[in-house]
């Protein structure tokens, strides 16, 4: 039997060190040895609790990035690295001393990634941003806000650009995966995988409303029908059903969004960790009701 594979096309500037993925380079081998001995660190550092609750990059049973998101969003709502400060004199002194620990440790200060954002009783006030030891400026944040984590804010998420952009890159995904030769089956696993997944990433932190989404559903279906792929006639409730239940298994945009929503209450409202704790409950979530309401509408 022979197993088709896809593999990344090589970029075309592979000459370039940021277009080059080293790992993909490196022996099977290696790999399973880097693994096994990062495997037993992680126990060491776990049992002896060396690892910080701020470290999500590669602590396990924890979503990552989107722990950090939560809890940016709860202070933010309520009111790459953040530093929160009553005055900008005290902002002043905490930017110069984390910039003197990077020249310390050999980090550069990446300037174009920062800025400063100064707020007076909830309300954005122009400031001519802070000036470091070496002379450079570290500039206000425009209007336009800043990316943290993948996601646009100022004062707060910036919601109605996230969806433009999440919504325009999903559209492009979704022509591509139809304009591709693979077959019926392979299309729908395609835009399950690469495109409808692009929008778990925001959910919960992003907050979608059910006629956005149900909007993005009714184009999706329009797109299928105009490349050939789903007749117009055809049963849209067959559309949404898994393939072995005799659907063509492509998943709602609406159900992924809801669904990634549902999950991330319940492990938020059930993690022991000290700033969760405190989403949770400026969130007002209960883990058992939660757990209650994802198993009925699994069971449904």
């Amino acid at each position: 039997m022979v197993e088709q594979r896809y593999v990344r096309k090589i970029h075309r500037k592979a000459q370039r060190l940021i277009n080059i993925e080293p790992i993909t380079c490196l022996p099977l081998m290696w790999k399973l040895l880097t693994g096994t001995v990062a495997d037993e660190m992680y126990q060491y550092l776990e049992q002896s609790n060396i690892l910080p609750d701020e470290q999500k990059g590669c602590r396990r049973r924890s979503r990552g990035t989107k722990d950090q998101l939560l809890i940016d969003r709860t202070i933010l709502r309520d009111y790459d690295l953040k530093l929160y400060a009553k005055t900008e004199d005290q902002m002043s002194v905490l930017v110069r001393t984390v910039h003197m620990f990077s020249n310390d440790i050999g980090m550069e200060f990446g300037m174009k990634k920062c800025g400063v954002l100064t707020l007076k009783r909830g309300k954005i006030v122009r400031s001519e941003g802070i000036k470091l030891a070496d002379g450079q400026t570290m500039k206000e944040v425009q209007e336009e806000g800043y990316t943290y984590l993948g996601i646009v804010e100022l004062d707060k998420i910036k919601e109605a650009e996230m969806k433009d952009t999440i919504g325009k890159e999903y559209k492009r995904r979704l022509r591509l995966a139809l304009r591709s030769k693979l077959n019926g089956k392979n299309k729908v696993s395609a835009i399950n995988t690469w495109a409808v997944a692009i929008f778990r990433y925001g959910s919960g932190i992003i907050q979608w409303r059910e006629n956005e989404l149900k909007d993005l559903n009714r184009q999706t279906r329009k797109t299928i029908t105009m490349y050939g792929a789903f007749h117009p006639k055809s049963d849209v409730d067959r559309l949404y059903v898994k393939r072995r239940d005799g659907g063509r298994g492509l998943i709602s945009i609406e159900r992924c969004v809801k669904d990634e929503e549902s999950t991330l209450k319940v492990y938020v409202s059930k993690s022991q960790e000290k700033l969760l704790k405190g989403v949770a409950k400026f969130e007002e979530l209960d883990a058992r009701e939660l757990e209650e309401v994802r198993d009925l509408k699994t069971r449904n």
